[in-house]
């Protein structure tokens, strides 16, 4: 069985929430062009959140395994970045529903 799906055309709106100890903390879009990073933490147990060009990654933590930084960069509902020593999830949502296109059988 073939499935094809094409969820996320590159016009729709998408963003990255991140979340600690599962609250919101902060929304950043991710858009072309657009360039921002957001700091969790202190000088100790702090991680650095990138978003450049419609993509995100945990740049820099201190995180003893550095799970969620060689996780790298994602750009496509629902992707995740989960940081577990800071209890940070950086998870990709869109403005649209998501729906399945196409199923080839």
């Amino acid at each position: 069985i073939l499935y094809s799906l094409f969820l996320y055309p590159d016009h729709i709106n998408k963003s990255a929430e991140v979340r600690v100890n599962g609250s919101l903390v902060k929304t950043m879009q991710l858009r072309e062009g657009y360039r921002e990073e957001y700091r969790i933490g202190g000088q100790h147990e702090y991680a650095i959140i990138e978003v450049n060009s419609g993509k995100v990654r945990i740049r820099q933590d201190d995180s003893p395994r550095q799970i969620g930084v060689q996780t790298g960069w994602i750009s496509s509902p629902p992707q995740q970045i989960v940081n577990l020593p800071y209890r940070i999830v950086v998870t990709v949502v869109s403005s649209e529903a998501q729906d399945l296109d196409f199923i080839i059988k």
